[in-house]
């Protein structure tokens, strides 16, 4: 078989070098190759771009890793190049060729080849830095959209916490209005009665105080409850035993009969279930339902 001529030798392993720069190129528009199998990939490809395919190896190392072809032998003639990121030595790429036949060690390589692989070097260096962008890119994003769906879960949480801030104000308001409704506003309209003597006033007054020092307690929405469904009067009898008054007190205070006021808290301990049981009524308005 006829041997090619040295030109067209010459332009064969000008169109070998070609597709070894094209084939690396291609591997990097892969883009779901991660930087490892890409690394990889390119170790498979370069010995084809030589002018002894069978006898040629390749090693390269980057990020403190080592990637070698089958056929790579520390024991052969090599050519090496650094790959730099960003102007920075990272790594390198060397290119192996076992001695054998009739050529010299100093022949296995040709001057194109040194440049070839100097070219790749440079390329590899381009393809890992846009790479390591890509990832770093991917890294950001990642954390980006974790970090917003992090803060989108903070906003709802803290949607419902102000949501039930509002709520237990709301709540709150509520209650303080009714025990003012329930235990202030019906003392204050006795005291503007003509019917209150002054001597009740004082005491009045201090019942008043307490009850407004009390007014976020729970008292007069217990007492107003449906299941306890106490009277209006009985209500006010609740108030002045549960602010300590005596039933002696009471029954001067309130004009009624002293029998009256033992009637109110007989019917006032049935109702919240407490007749039966030896419990102090003023404690229990105060602590229980307070």
């Amino acid at each position: 078989m006829k041997k090619p001529s040295g030109q067209r030798r010459a332009l064969i392993e000008r169109m070998k070098e070609l597709h070894c720069l094209y084939d690396i190129s291609k591997l990097f528009s892969h883009r779901s190759l991660s930087l490892e199998r890409l690394l990889r990939e390119i170790i498979r490809v370069i010995p084809k771009a030589w002018q002894y395919p069978e006898r040629t190896g390749v090693r390269l190392c980057y990020g403190g890793r080592e990637y070698r072809s089958q056929n790579y032998s520390p024991r052969s003639t090599a050519l090496r190049e650094s790959i730099e990121v960003g102007k920075r030595p990272r790594g390198f790429v060397e290119v192996s060729c076992l001695e054998g036949g009739s050529r010299p060690a100093r022949a296995m390589f040709l001057q194109e080849e040194k440049q070839l692989l100097k070219a790749i070097a440079e390329l590899l260096g381009a393809i890992i830095e846009k790479k390591e962008a890509e990832i770093s890119l991917r890294r950001t994003t990642h954390e980006l959209r974790e970090q917003a769906a992090e803060l989108q879960n903070k906003n709802i949480a803290l949607k419902e916490i102000i949501s039930q801030v509002e709520l237990e104000r709301k709540a709150l308001q509520d209650q303080m209005r009714m025990n003012i409704e329930l235990t202030v506003l019906p003392l204050l309209s006795k005291m503007q009665g003509s019917e209150t003597p002054p001597e009740d006033w004082k005491t009045y007054l201090h019942v008043v105080r307490q009850n407004l020092e009390d007014v976020t307690s729970s008292f007069s929405s217990k007492v107003s409850d449906e299941r306890v469904r106490l009277s209006p009067r009985e209500v006010e009898v609740c108030n002045l035993i549960r602010n300590g008054l005596s039933n002696k007190q009471i029954a001067e205070l309130m004009r009624i009969s002293l029998l009256t006021v033992e009637r109110h808290r007989h019917n006032i301990r049935k109702k919240l279930g407490i007749d039966n049981e030896k419990v102090n009524l003023s404690s229990f308005l105060r602590y229980e339902l307070g």
